[in-house]
């Protein structure tokens, strides 16, 4: 997703975007960052978009940095919390492999970023994203779930069957995702026409200790069924949709070099 893509959003943001905050209706994200943020430490919001998320931190925190790909967006959040007098705005592609716009901070929050299907951009946005976390810092990173978007095509073919579909037909028509074999089993699947990397749990565990960060805690982060389905039918209740949000910390460990492999297997 281009810089010019999410400038063009600007001004329509709220109706386009799922927003991970206005959908965390039991404040799994703010009790986070009350548990894991240290008064009068530093912050940062990557990927802050029109600043949903900045109040959070900027009353936490004694400095926020935020950060966007999108000068636009940028602008929005700036007027979004024009009365927030500690915060700092930064226009920067977390993808690009240049010097990083501030030092490394106390937490970090960084809300669906990870999201190219391009594996090299994605390796480069971990390096990113992580090398922002200071020493004994904590990452809150959230992300669309792998295991939620099988999940939801479970129940779509379940909705068919109940509807009277023979299986064949259920899962042909159930069974809507388009794409490459290769973009599926790596997780790539399209969200409102845009192809879109998916996590698993336990990839994003790896990718986080690979890092030198030392998972806290998972959370599911639900969401209602309209946002799959147009019109969902009433039985259609719980486990609903989510996407994964990780707590990580940052400790002193060096990955595993490959001549070590063996040994721990």
């Amino acid at each position: 997703m281009t810089r010019q893509y999410w400038d063009a959003l600007a001004g329509t943001y709220d109706d386009q975007i799922f927003s991970v905050i206005g959908h965390d209706r039991a404040g799994v994200i703010a009790s986070c960052i009350n548990k894991y943020g240290r008064i009068g430490g530093t912050a940062a919001d990557l990927g802050c978009g029109p600043g949903k998320a900045i109040p959070l931190l900027a009353r936490r925190f004694s400095e926020v940095e935020a950060c966007d790909h999108s000068d636009a967006l940028l602008d929005e959040a700036r007027r979004a919390c024009a009365d927030l007098c500690n915060v700092r705005y930064h226009q920067h592609d977390l993808a690009d492999a240049g010097p990083l716009p501030f030092e490394p901070v106390d937490f970090v929050l960084c809300i669906n970023v990870l999201l190219t299907p391009d594996l090299e951009e994605r390796e480069q946005l971990w390096h990113n994203i992580t090398s922002m976390v200071a020493e004994r810092g904590t990452l809150l990173l959230v992300v669309p779930s792998l295991e939620s978007a099988l999940y939801t095509n479970f129940r779509r073919i379940d909705w068919l069957v109940r509807s009277g579909f023979d299986g064949p037909d259920a899962i042909r028509e159930g069974v809507t995702q388009h794409g490459n074999v290769a973009n599926l089993e790596h997780g790539v699947r399209p969200i409102e026409g845009v192809e879109t990397k998916h996590f698993l749990r336990e990839e994003i565990q790896v990718q986080l200790q690979d890092r030198g960060l030392k998972v806290r805690e998972f959370n599911k982060l639900t969401y209602d069924w309209s946002l799959e389905f147009a019109d969902p039918p009433p039985w259609l209740k719980a486990p609903l949709p989510w996407n994964w949000l990780a707590v990580a910390t940052r400790q002193d460990v060096q990955p595993v070099a490959s001549s070590d492999a063996a040994s721990l297997s």
